[in-house]
């Protein structure tokens, strides 16, 4: 689910914010307008506002009030994420979804919190890179072991010196015991 329309209070009841909530590759786009609640004559022009999914610090589904109120709250590191959006206080705003759109909704929720893992996979494997890449006189890592046996009866290698042989077989060839023989 890649949209889902949203409403909710503002100005203490005597407005409604209304839009529709946007995933896209960069993150989430909420485009909404405000209106009065009262008259419904005052609406203000419409307004998009970008939180990238690095800002994002927790996305959550919520069925509501006897399943009948669900909602999606959106918490963000930054306040300035939420500037120009009505009743975002303390970093978080709840945006509240129609009865009948509730699957989309928890189907939305959970496309985000799989494009936020995915996000910070990249930057973990990004900085893994940049933590190991500066790293002088690394070794390449060891050449696999042969699984097959060399055809010569003496065996020869031509692996490096720090790589353990194991022989040919499971176990390696080891040398036997005069006694386990008899």
């Amino acid at each position: 689910m890649d949209t889902i329309p949203f409403h909710f209070d503002s100005h203490g009841g005597f407005g409604e914010v209304k839009g529709l909530a946007r995933l896209d590759e960069f993150g989430l786009e909420l485009q909404f307008s405000t209106r009065d609640a009262v008259f419904g004559v005052i609406k203000s022009e419409m307004r998009s506002l970008r939180i990238p999914l690095d800002s994002l610090l927790s996305v959550r589904f919520s069925a509501g009030f006897l399943w009948l109120m669900p909602s999606i709250e959106l918490r963000v590191r930054d306040l300035n994420v939420l500037q120009g959006l009505p009743e975002s206080e303390e970093g978080r705003v709840k945006l509240r979804v129609k009865f009948g759109e509730r699957h989309d909704a928890r189907a939305f929720v959970r496309d985000l919190e799989a494009m936020r893992t995915h996000f910070r996979i990249q930057m973990l494997d990004r900085t893994l890179d940049r933590m190991t890449g500066h790293l002088t006189g690394r070794e390449p890592p060891p050449a696999p072991l042969q699984t097959s046996a060399p055809s010569s009866a003496t065996p020869t290698s031509s692996r490096p010196a720090s790589v353990i042989s194991m022989g040919s077989g499971p176990l390696g060839n080891r040398p036997r015991d005069s006694q386990s023989e008899s």
